[in-house]
């Protein structure tokens, strides 16, 4: 089975599962701005799952709880920062090709490169209040995948 046939499945779920989470932020949130959360919740999950799957268990061939563990525990970590700095990508080209998506003072949404920062700030916060969810369901699921391929 070629590397991506091993990475797709999981990654799928995984982004399946960001989509989700995503969509019940998006229902919950207050105020404008959250429209592209759904999105960026699903796309942050299955790139986060396919890089540290791929690095830590499919390139090396390390079907251990271990490496499952550690894979799922990643994503569950580093998909929030990537969700959050979609989040402000898309902001921005949503601003600039449509003038849309400004603050309530009309301000354009933080630019590209200090939004690497402001996204760590907002992954800190989400962390806090769904990261007990998502590294521990990452980590659970990451080790039954793993078993489940041994």
């Amino acid at each position: 089975m070629t590397e991506w046939r091993k990475v797709l499945p999981i990654s799928l779920l995984a982004g399946l599962c960001g989509l989700i989470g995503g969509s019940w932020v998006w229902w919950l949130a207050s105020g404008a701005g959250y429209e592209l959360f759904p999105a960026a919740a699903a796309l942050a999950a299955w790139g986060t799952t396919a890089f540290f799957w791929w690095l830590i268990v499919v390139r090396r061939n390390n079907y251990t709880l271990k490496a499952g563990l550690l894979a799922g525990g990643l994503s569950g970590l580093v998909s929030h920062w990537l969700c959050w700095y979609l989040l402000i990508v898309g902001a921005n080209g949503c601003y600039w090709l449509t003038g849309g998506c400004a603050s309530s003072l009309g301000e354009p949404p933080i630019d590209p490169l200090n939004g690497v920062w402001g996204a760590l700030a907002f992954s800190l916060l989400s962390l806090l209040f769904v990261g007990w969810v998502t590294v521990p369901l990452g980590m659970l699921v990451g080790a039954a995948w793993v078993w489940r391929q041994r």
